[in-house]
């Protein structure tokens, strides 16, 4: 009788061992959770396109304007000394903004001065609003929060997409700009060719044309232009939104 029960308890501390390795196994063999994508946050030429809504989110710049305050989608360095908004990205009137706190840190790359923001409130239909009816949209019962700009390289991005997902980052290297096709690459070789294990990362968006195109360096064809930028913009899992494309 106790050879039995000796058998018995050897037995279930046997099955018992057996269930915490199995267990442990699976842990070590559950492949670690791929984040979500987050919902993208558009910027201000996309949000244009959109239908009114109570609540929205857009990015862009705070910029001044007659009697107000104006949400430009993109700043240009081509135009002159001073960041000036660029055309194309659009603009969005604020008729109501919240100031910003007195001792807010506004240190974003190639803003000039002008912060970066995430601005929440109610979208209007499109229409003529703010100072001699020159915006087609605008946000009321704004609510603003100030952006800081991660500075990081391509391959540091690269390698962790996802935690940078709807993020705004600062990043140099070397533009390639064709007819219809944007890159921001990591090396370029001779004549605006890729280099061999070149990194690099589509743009995506409003991408400023001609002015920008002035300020870089035609391929032999003239199909199209390269040169070393500095660009802050919007990353968006596999891809950059630019907000402002600094040449040099």
């Amino acid at each position: 009788m106790g050879g039995k029960m000796g058998n018995m308890r050897q037995l279930l501390i046997l099955l018992l061992c057996l269930t915490v390795v199995s267990c442990g196994s699976a842990q070590q063999n559950t492949p670690a959770a791929t984040p979500l994508p987050q919902p993208t946050i558009p910027a201000v030429a996309e949000a244009l396109e959109s239908q009114p809504q109570d609540h929205v989110e857009v990015i862009g710049y705070l910029y001044p304007a007659a009697k107000g305050t104006s949400l430009v989608g993109g700043l240009s360095h081509s135009l002159g000394e001073m960041p000036a908004p660029l055309a194309e990205a659009g603009a969005i009137w604020l008729p109501d903004p919240p100031a910003l706190p007195a001792n807010a840190a506004i240190d974003v790359a190639g803003s000039g001065g002008y912060p970066l923001v995430r601005v929440s409130g109610q979208l209007s239909p499109t229409g003529r609003y703010g100072p001699d009816n020159r915006y087609p949209r605008q946000i009321t019962e704004a609510s603003l929060e100030l952006l800081s700009v991660r500075d990081l390289s391509i391959a540091l991005l690269l390698d962790n997409s996802g935690i940078y997902d709807n993020q705004p980052v600062h990043l140099s290297g070397q533009i390639l700009l064709g007819a219809s096709t944007a890159l921001l690459v990591d090396q370029l070789g001779s004549g605006g060719v890729p280099a061999a294990r070149a990194r690099q990362i589509k743009l995506v968006g409003v991408i400023e044309g001609n002015s920008l195109r002035k300020r870089l360096t035609a391929t032999s064809s003239g199909a199209a232009y390269f040169g070393p930028v500095q660009i802050v913009g919007i990353w968006r899992r596999s891809s950059l939104y630019p907000l402002t494309i600094i040449p040099g």
